[in-house]
């Protein structure tokens, strides 16, 4: 089923945005203050502490209650409450999932097998990769490719939430820079639904910088990657199946991906589960080279607001120079391995000093 585009005024986005830093900023801080919120043993530097978890209920919560609000009072078109359904049933089925995991430790296989299930269903309501492109129809191939994308996005978010501050600072900047995208090309619903969970985000944020007072928990980071995974196929879904709308989403959200098929392959070379959790990670690698947390994160959103630019740059250039997306991919490629060379040599250079 493709879902609508209605427009949206701009005036509309910037309420949107505040609404839901507002109501994320005063949720997370009811949270903190809350002495009936669940406390985990939370470790940060090496340093064992306090900390309020079940964060990601804020962002969440925000995240949706703007919506819905905006398209109650008709400040957005109310045919907009079919993909508003299958947004809220979705992630509030995987906010559940984060819960349970959070209290009982599930399984990963349990885990995964869910984020399946979801990814599924997402699939016959609508979210699908049908095709890349003018080049690849994909066929059958499609469901496949879609449930990649969603269970693995959803995974790369949870698995780089593993140092206060990086999965809410990386999703913030990912959100802007798509939202930046989608409105140079006028797309009206990813555009909108990214710029209000780059609200949501920021008011968690705040708290979640080193030292974090909250943690966004399997309870955010699984719902917040499933969001992500949705905005950037949204657009596919309304039509525009260009090459650059495969690519810009990779891009903006590069080091988890990097991240999270390194690991992957990482265990699978070692005769492990690539569900068995490690401390291999890039923010464990430079937390090893004796790098605070706030350095660490800083480092890795440098890098990410570097590939952001470059997204940018490349959604509005791709028009004028012909073979841009096979020149821009070399160009993404040379600049990994480059930036993966230097973190080898630093490492080399500590074990010898």
């Amino acid at each position: 089923m493709k879902f609508e585009s209605f427009p949206i005024p701009g005036e509309v986005y910037l309420i949107g945005y505040f609404l839901a830093f507002i109501l994320s900023f005063g949720t997370t801080l009811f949270l903190i203050r809350n002495p009936f919120n669940f406390v985990f043993n939370h470790l940060s530097n090496s340093t064992c502490k306090d900390i309020k978890s079940f964060g990601g209920i804020a962002v969440i919560l925000s995240f949706l209650i703007t919506l819905w609000l905006f398209l109650l009072t008709g400040m957005i078109d109310s045919g907009n409450i079919y993909l508003l359904a299958v947004i809220t049933a979705s992630t509030g089925v995987m906010l559940l999932l984060g819960i349970y995991d959070d209290i009982t430790q599930c399984t990963a296989r349990l885990k995964l097998a869910v984020q399946i299930l979801i990814a599924c269903a997402l699939y016959f309501c609508g979210f699908q990769i049908e095709r890349i492109g003018n080049l690849v129809e994909l066929g059958n191939f499609s469901i496949f490719l879609t449930i990649l994308w969603i269970v693995g996005i959803t995974n790369a978010i949870n698995l780089i939430d593993g140092m206060d501050g990086l999965a809410p600072g990386i999703i913030f900047s990912s959100c802007l820079t798509i939202a930046f995208v989608y409105l140079e090309r006028e797309i009206i619903g990813g555009s909108f639904l990214a710029v209000i969970l780059a609200g949501s985000v920021l008011g968690f944020f705040i708290f979640n910088f080193p030292p974090a007072k909250i943690i966004l928990g399997d309870t955010g980071s699984l719902p917040l990657g499933l969001l992500v995974a949705l905005i950037t196929l949204l657009p596919l879904n309304q039509g525009y199946t260009d090459e650059i709308y495969y690519l810009i989403p990779v891009i903006t959200l590069l080091i988890p991906i990097l991240d999270t098929t390194f690991s992957f392959f990482r265990r699978i070379v070692k005769g492990t589960s690539p569900f068995l959790k490690d401390a291999e990670h890039f923010h464990h690698r430079l937390g090893k080279l004796g790098l605070t947390p706030v350095k660490s994160i800083s480092i890795l959103f440098l890098i990410g607001f570097y590939f952001d630019l470059t997204a940018i740059l490349t959604a509005y250039s791709i028009n004028l120079i012909p073979k841009f997306i096979p020149t821009y991919f070399v160009f993404i490629i040379i600049n990994v391995a480059v930036l993966l060379t230097i973190l080898k040599r630093k490492e080399k250079k500590h074990r010898h000093d």
